[in-house]
């Protein structure tokens, strides 16, 4: 009996240690909280246009740093670099030979501090953006007609390169008739040493907050979706040519280490000790148990009992609505009017199509609510082809 009892004594501490480092292992696999990271869901990340793409059939990895890429990147392949912060001119070097024989590099430009012609070995300068809206003006086939650019970064300038450059979204009309080469978008023509080369310098354009505006996410799209695979680079302090970032016990004195164990071990206890004082935890039966699946099934009887098809069509809606919300990056309460942007864009269906599905519960009959479920399932599995 005493060894039972010692058993239910330390089993919660035991089960709250478990939880303990379940929960660390899941924040340390969430997202990473960089701008245009492609697993980032807030303001300033892409992860809405990384999950377009892939549902577009794109393979999106991401991949964090540049020397984390493989030594050797095949065609087939586009790689995007989301900034240039770590990049020098050895570092730049390097990128460019394992992505020598990629389809395409395209290099995000956040601002005019960022120095991409440095690392990348172009004659590129950078300036604060003067202009509120630009439009495309350009003859690079990834740009339409009437594309516009709502937000924007950096204007970039080769007119001293002696590359082949295409230069997109001038600051005024007409800017580059005069035979300059400025704009928010540079295409640098393929050579030997590195494969065709765009600098954007319209990142914000392309994160969540604002993709679904203007031809935001049409560009995102021909920039980066172009082939089966696109590489989604991360830069990291490790990509300037420092040694990595060390840890904790790196950087700790050797003295110091059993001073740091020894506290570690007292807080242990002082944890211990003060817990067991609340005594120990009581467990309460529940008087019954009922699935999930079970709770839905009896709602839906409910409903069709009632004829009350009206609450049950706008039941599917909001779950559709919460579902697209998170897929699309937006906040789960997002307005409708936002979302259904948003999905818009995503699916490439009319938005008034779109408005009908996640916002009007009305339902003539059961024929009516059945259609119009599965019609919400087709939105949510992807875009229309």
């Amino acid at each position: 009996m005493t060894r039972v009892r010692t058993l239910r004594r330390w089993a919660p501490w035991v089960l709250l240690a478990l939880a303990a480092a379940a929960l660390a292992a899941v924040l340390a696999g969430g997202s990473s909280g960089e701008p245009m990271g492609a697993d980032n869901p807030g303001r300033d990340g892409g992860q809405a246009l990384a999950r377009v793409l892939a549902s577009r059939g794109v393979d999106v990895q991401e991949v964090p740093g540049t020397t984390a890429l493989p030594d050797r990147v095949g065609p087939g392949t586009t790689v995007l670099v989301t900034h240039t912060s770590y990049l020098g001119p050895e570092s730049g070097e390097d990128l460019l030979r394992r992505v020598r024989d990629a389809d395409r590099l395209v290099v995000l430009v956040p601002g005019a501090e960022q120095d991409p012609g440095t690392a990348l070995g172009l004659d590129v300068t950078t300036t604060t953006p003067t202009g509120a809206r630009l439009l495309g003006a350009c003859p690079d086939p990834r740009v339409r007609d009437g594309d516009e650019v709502t937000v924007w970064d950096v204007q970039l300038d080769a007119a001293d390169a002696p590359e082949e450059v295409t230069a997109c979204f001038p600051p005024s009309p007409g800017f580059n008739a005069g035979g300059a080469r400025a704009g928010a978008l540079l295409t640098v023509a393929a050579d030997g040493d590195r494969p065709e080369t765009v600098l954007v310098g319209f990142p914000s354009a392309l994160s969540n907050d604002a993709v679904d505006e203007g031809a935001h996410a049409a560009l995102g799209l021909r920039l980066l979706g172009g082939s089966d695979r696109l590489l989604w680079v991360v830069p990291q302090p490790g990509d300037a040519g420092t040694a990595a970032p060390q840890g904790l016990w790196d950087v700790l004195p050797p003295s110091m280490t059993p001073a740091v164990i020894v506290l570690a071990a007292a807080a242990l206890v002082l944890a211990l000790w003060r817990g067991r004082r609340l005594g120990p935890v009581v467990v309460e039966p529940l008087p019954a148990v009922v699935h999930a699946a079970q709770t839905t099934r009896s709602r839906g009887r409910l409903y069709r009992e009632a004829r009350d098809r009206q609450h049950a069509l706008a039941a599917l809606q909001a779950g559709a609505r919460h579902r697209l919300a998170a897929r699309t990056g937006l906040p789960v309460g997002a307005d409708p009017d936002s979302l259904v942007r948003a999905v818009a864009a995503a699916t490439g269906r009319p938005a008034p199509e779109v408005r009908r599905l996640l916002t009007d519960p009305t339902a003539a009959d059961d024929t009516a609510l059945v259609t119009t479920a599965r019609e919400l399932r087709s939105l949510e599995e992807g875009p229309s082809r």
